[in-house]
């Protein structure tokens, strides 16, 4: 069964308001989901750019290594495999 993204978001404020009713509360004064969604997808992006060796990371940065082609032909090849 496919979980939609309201679904999914509704889950977890469910259990983040049945812990703590207050801090759900205070959840409706934040105006910017949209950026700190953003900031969020980053950090995660980082996250794997800092197992990566040096010269890895010299290619990304020269621009000479594609990540977005790369991660395109990855989920292609687990796509195939699955």
């Amino acid at each position: 069964m496919m979980t939609t993204t309201t679904e999914a978001l509704s889950e977890v404020l469910r259990g983040y308001g049945r812990a703590d009713e207050t801090a759900l509360a205070s959840l409706l004064e934040v105006g910017d989901w949209e950026r700190i969604a953003r900031q969020e997808l980053e950090r995660r992006a980082t996250r794997i750019v800092q197992s990566l060796d040096d010269g890895t990371l010299e290619a990304i940065a020269s621009g000479s290594l594609d990540v977005r082609a790369v991660c395109r032909q990855v989920a292609d090849e687990i796509k195939q495999t699955a």
